[in-house]
């Protein structure tokens, strides 16, 4: 499970609060799969094989971001974090030629802000991150949290799991 923690500067408000995104692993069964940092990636914090929070620092639609790693993109009414984060999938007793398929959903109902992943929407029902990837592997994803210029200052947070299932 991966949960988005992330602070935004509303319309017209000044950067001020830190921004978290916290990823949670569900499925602690056979296979699991651990959040590790992108080289290019926000820093990510409470590292491990259940969760982790991805810290997408300070950000502003008029000051833009503070965080290394990340990046901000102004849109009419919105502006879109984006950074860089790695899943690594571990199949225990399974043999090193075995192949999962990781899936990710929302786990929080609020929905002021879009959160997707390689382009995909996250939503709270399951929906396919990778369709096939080696056990013993990591990928990098790419993170993007749309947040309306309306949005109060302060701390947002959403939670999203990754679950990975052995290809049969």
């Amino acid at each position: 499970m991966f949960a988005l923690l992330a602070n935004s500067g509303a319309f017209g408000q000044p950067a001020g609060t830190p921004r978290m995104v916290t990823p949670v692993v569900v499925n602690p069964a056979a296979p699991t799969i651990t959040i590790l940092p992108a080289a290019t990636g926000a820093m990510l914090r409470n590292q491990g094989t259940r969760n982790a929070s991805l810290d997408l620092g300070r950000v502003s639609y008029f000051r833009g971001t503070s965080a290394p790693g990340q990046s901000i993109r102004k849109q009419p009414g919105a502006f879109v974090i984006s950074t860089r984060f790695a899943l690594k999938v571990d199949c225990p007793g399974s043999s090193s030629s075995s192949r999962v398929n990781v899936t990710m959903s929302r786990l929080d109902a609020a929905d002021l802000h879009a959160i997707s992943i390689d382009g995909t929407p996250v939503r709270s029902s399951e929906q396919t991150l990778v369709q096939s990837m080696p056990c013993g592997s990591a990928g990098e994803h790419r993170l993007e949290v749309a947040v309306p210029v309306s949005t109060p200052a302060g701390t947002i947070g959403s939670t999203v799991a990754f679950a990975a299932t052995l290809n049969r």
